[in-house]
């Protein structure tokens, strides 16, 4: 499989007053094209803080870490912009779509931005997961379930190499939580390598690999 995120001796340490906290040791890691990696620890033990990083969200840290091949310390802002915006999704707990636009055009606003502007390419990522009866429908006129499954796909919409769902499920309840769980498994099984960070084991369980974040390193599960 094509290794899509390489990391290798990844450290990251704050300062509070005169003492440094350190929040990632060591840490290595790797996902490959079309693998769902879950990343499960309670709070504070580090996995927001790893996903800015690899979100390029954060490049205040010590290691190697290649994204598409490319090492991240050899790209200046600029390049880190646009690799952020062609090549990652993000999917958070909360779906901030944008409430005066259809679901439809949440889901263009990426492909927009990139002045590709498609509805045809949509209203196709909708129907092949099943979601074509909302395209029309504002936000708060569809349920909560079905407005995070339409901020993944509106992660998904510019056909990114790796999405990043950070605790995707942490507003759900159980079904909706299940059917989350499911899209981003169809995801990789459309390519896309998707890495999701969450406190609920049993989520992290329905990945292909499990990992427990704690004391600033990963372990399987």
């Amino acid at each position: 499989m094509d290794k899509i995120l390489e990391i290798s001796g990844l450290s990251k340490a704050y300062t509070q007053g005169h003492e440094q906290i350190l929040v990632l040791e060591g840490l290595d890691f790797h996902i490959s094209k079309g693998e769902f990696v879950s990343i499960v620890g309670p709070s504070g033990s580090g996995k927001s803080t790893f996903l800015n990083i690899v979100g390029l969200l954060d490049d205040v840290y010590s290691g190697e870490i290649r994204l598409f091949g490319r090492k991240l310390e050899d790209l200046d802002e600029a390049q880190k912009a646009v690799l952020r915006l062609k090549n990652i999704g993000f999917v958070f707990q909360f779906d901030s779509l944008l409430p005066e636009f259809t679901v439809l055009e949440n889901i263009e606003m990426p492909a927009r931005i990139l002045g590709r502007g498609e509805p045809a390419r949509g209203r196709g990522l909708l129907e092949r997961f099943g979601l074509e009866e909302i395209a029309d429908k504002l936000p708060m006129s569809i349920s909560g379930g079905e407005k995070q499954r339409a901020a993944m796909l509106r992660a998904l919409r510019n056909g990114p190499a790796l999405l990043i769902a950070d605790e995707p499920t942490g507003n759900l309840d159980r079904h909706n939580s299940g059917v989350i769980l499911d899209d981003l498994r169809r995801a990789a099984g459309l390519g896309t390598a998707v890495l999701m960070v969450t406190h609920n084991e049993e989520a992290a369980r329905r990945a292909d690999r499990a990992l427990h974040m704690a004391g600033g390193k990963l372990n399987a599960v």
